[in-house]
């Protein structure tokens, strides 16, 4: 009986969950002038309450008034303050097109040196074995074991010798010592080395060579106990008291060059510096893959503050015209096309939508919809457009079109 009078009243609960269930649910209309919306995203609009898609905050009701669709947005001095609004004067201005290219600073191969041996022999120690490491005029760089270099010492010690010997005889031995002289000299030995071998009068198997040019270590090929051959590369040397800035350019824009060849360079870690430049090279052969270009840029680099490797901006600057522009942030750019707000004579913001012409940086040109002496907000302006949007329940420049 128990088990039955269950059954029962599981069924009853199913029928008034499925009547329940079926029974029309109530609708609550919603006016044409409510909607809800994101205090953090103004642009969600919504007919009923709940959550921000974006970022999942409460909606807030907001009641539009129809009387104020088509008045300017009015702020107080303390919400303009708030905002950082500030405004500045349309006028004409002098206004270049440029280009800017990100770049990578690389080392000047025109610069580059490479220390070869002179003589073949083994390395009995290798003084510099570091990249990076910086090699001065003089500078002893490797020890090399040499049986020709010995039999070379020989042959200069046994002319100057019977130069002294017999120096009153027809015999002129001074063109034999000059001759040996020269071939040690050829391998890599000095003034003050063959002095001291005079002076010794015995000859080495070894000689300390020393460096020919200066710069930093890029490469090192070789190692202590490894046999050279005559004309082994020892070591690359770079000389970084210039630089190349390089930067890849599509070739629709290579025209851009015929205007100028004037570059600024911009290092990101040096911010406060503008490196005053000249393109100097273009690669003529295009890369058929990306159809792009190589340019490079020297920069002087006399401190070595800037190293091989560091990112760059090369900045190429094109004719220049007199034109309305306003600044680059003024502009609100969305799926419409690209507005600016206004401040009018009773100090109420308005949008309107513009036509762009030549931009860079800085500045863009006006080509439609400003005039000179207008008021323009230059900062600030995508704050007015989000605040236009939750007082007023619509985009400023919605049914707008240039």
């Amino acid at each position: 009986m128990k088990r039955r009078a269950f059954i029962n009243t599981a069924g009853l609960m199913g029928l008034t969950v499925l009547w329940e269930s079926c029974k029309p649910k109530s609708t609550e209309k919603v006016a044409d002038n409510v909607f809800y919306t994101c205090s953090m995203d103004p642009q969600v609009m919504e007919k009923k309450p709940g959550t921000c898609p974006i970022c999942k905050m409460a909606l807030t009701k907001i009641v539009i008034d129809p009387n104020m669709k088509n008045q300017g947005l009015k702020l107080s001095d303390q919400q303009k303050q708030l905002a950082n609004v500030q405004v500045e004067t349309v006028a004409l201005r002098p206004l270049g097109e440029e280009i800017t290219l990100a770049a990578m600073l690389t080392e000047n191969k025109d610069k580059l040196s490479t220390v070869t041996a002179r003589i073949p022999g083994r390395i009995e120690r290798l003084l510099v074995r570091n990249v990076g490491e910086f090699v001065r005029v003089g500078q002893p760089i490797y020890e090399i074991y040499s049986e020709e270099l010995s039999a070379s010492q020989r042959d200069f010690l046994i002319a100057s010798q019977k130069q002294k010997v017999l120096k009153d005889t027809d015999i002129n031995f001074k063109q034999l010592v000059e001759a040996a002289k020269n071939k040690l000299m050829l391998w890599g030995m000095t003034d003050a080395q063959i002095a001291e071998l005079e002076k010794s009068e015995q000859p080495n198997n070894k000689l300390t060579v020393n460096s020919q040019y200066a710069g930093v270590v890029s490469e090192v090929l070789a190692e202590e106990g490894s046999y050279l051959s005559e004309g082994s590369t020892v070591l690359k040397l770079s000389d970084l008291s210039t630089l190349w800035a390089e930067a890849q350019l599509y070739v629709t824009e290579l025209p851009f060059l015929n205007q100028t060849k004037e570059a600024l360079v911009e290092i990101p870690y040096y911010a406060d510096r503008i490196i005053k430049g000249r393109v100097n090279f273009v690669n003529p052969e295009l890369m058929p893959s990306s159809k792009i270009v190589t340019i490079r840029v020297d920069i002087p680099n006399g401190k070595r503050e800037y190293q091989t490797g560091m990112q760059a901006y090369i900045t190429l600057k094109g004719k220049i015209k007199n034109t309305i522009a306003v600044p680059t942030n003024a502009l609100i750019q969305d799926t419409n096309g690209v507005t600016v707000w206004l401040e009018n004579a009773d100090g109420a913001f308005e949008s309107r939508m513009v036509s762009v012409g030549t931009t860079n940086k800085d500045y863009t040109e006006i080509t439609e919809g400003l005039r000179a002496g207008e008021k323009v907000v230059v900062s600030g302006a995508y704050l007015l457009n989000s605040e236009y949007i939750f007082k007023k329940g619509s985009n400023p420049m919605e049914g707008h079109i240039m």
